[in-house]
């Protein structure tokens, strides 16, 4: 296992940037039009072909074209996705109290704000998010859910960010939690795309944005199916939509992370903690509030008990493949390709793997 994690490191600072890369959340808004023409939703940021998109009505696209000119993107249908079964919502089921319940919340754009409740979208030190996810927190705590928060600042807003703001999420999953949530909120400047009511209050939409750069994309894609599969359930109109992006948003550290984005910039702040009370009511009940199924309590624990060798492998996987490609590129040969990719393999991981150091 030290032999592993030392491997782990050395690939770590070998591997290109790229393999580690989010989306740059700039000031840039796309349109992502459907091969009708017609806009399906708004995207901040620089989508991707291959990203994936879910509708509130759960009609499912795949982004296939990408105009940086006219920050315009172009979606193909797929046709609906498919959310899980929820029945069991009707039973009422309660979590067994003497079950731990543990959760993670952080913030890694320390500087998003509500220009109406804050004044302005960008406070440098310390921005309304944290208002928001502190207000989660508690609304999480009411349902006897131990929440581990971190108000640690990871400012710039930047490419960056995501980097920085690793350690955070890596040190809240050693607490071992049942799900981590980085609390955003949009930069689309039509507000009305998040506005909703829930038993007649005002409330802001909540978008879930996951990664699918990662090992564990398709278990985080599935967990926010569960989730949107919940919340349409009790509040209709509470989830917004799901956004597969290009990048890992550091979800490969759980099986059961999710990024939330409550609301945009233009929201009202005040309907935006107002959406925190349903959310922390869908979050547990995904959780805990059934008895089987993905909303079993166990999932989570299984995921951390594995998540880790998945990420040594995903990398020696990555390493692999670099070192190979790079031997054919620099020798052209099968044979003497092969022996300079051993020996790249060797002393790039030290001699933890591949024989010994001075084999030749």
């Amino acid at each position: 296992m030290k032999k592993a994690w030392i491997a782990a490191v050395l690939l770590l600072t070998l591997l290109p940037v790229s393999a580690f890369a989010n989306v740059d959340e700039s000031d840039a808004v796309y349109r992502i039009l459907d091969e009708a023409g017609q806009e399906i939703t708004q995207f901040a940021g620089s989508p991707e072909p291959g990203d994936e998109y879910v509708a509130g009505d759960n009609g499912y696209f795949r982004i296939t074209r990408v105009s940086a000119e006219n920050q315009t993107a172009w979606a193909q249908r797929l046709g609906s996705f498919e959310l899980p079964d929820v029945s069991w919502l009707d039973d009422g089921a309660q979590p067994v109290s003497t079950q731990r319940r543990a959760v993670a919340l952080y913030c890694t754009h320390s500087d998003e704000s509500y220009e109406p409740g804050d004044g302005k979208s960008s406070i440098t030190q310390r921005g309304g998010i944290y208002d928001v996810a502190e207000t989660l927190k508690g609304n999480l705590e009411k349902k006897g859910i131990t929440v581990y928060y971190s108000d640690e600042n990871h400012y710039p807003h930047d490419a960056g960010a995501y980097r920085r703001s690793r350690a955070t999420a890596s040190a809240l999953a050693e607490e071992g939690v049942d799900a981590i949530f980085d609390i955003h909120r949009d930069g689309i400047p039509d507000a009305s795309q998040y506005k909703s009511s829930v038993g007649g209050e005002d409330v802001t939409k909540v978008r879930l944005l996951v990664g699918r750069a990662n090992q564990n994309a398709d278990a985080n894609k599935q967990f926010a199916a569960q989730i949107k599969a919940v919340a349409d359930k009790l509040y209709p109109g509470l989830i917004k939509d799901i956004y597969f992006g290009k990048g890992t948003y550091n979800q490969d550290l759980m099986s059961q992370s999710v990024l939330l984005e409550f609301g945009t910039h233009k929201s009202q702040k005040d309907e935006v903690l107002h959406s925190t009370d349903y959310m922390a009511n869908v979050l547990s009940r995904t959780l805990y509030g059934g008895v089987s199924g993905a909303a079993g309590g166990d999932s989570g624990k299984a995921a951390r008990n594995t998540g880790g060798w998945k990420g040594i492998l995903w990398l020696i996987g990555l390493l692999v493949i670099g070192a190979l490609v790079f031997a054919f590129a620099a020798t052209g040969r099968g044979r003497e390709a092969m022996h300079k990719w051993k020996r790249t393999f060797q002393e790039m991981t030290g001699g933890v793997f591949g024989g010994k150091r001075g084999d030749s």
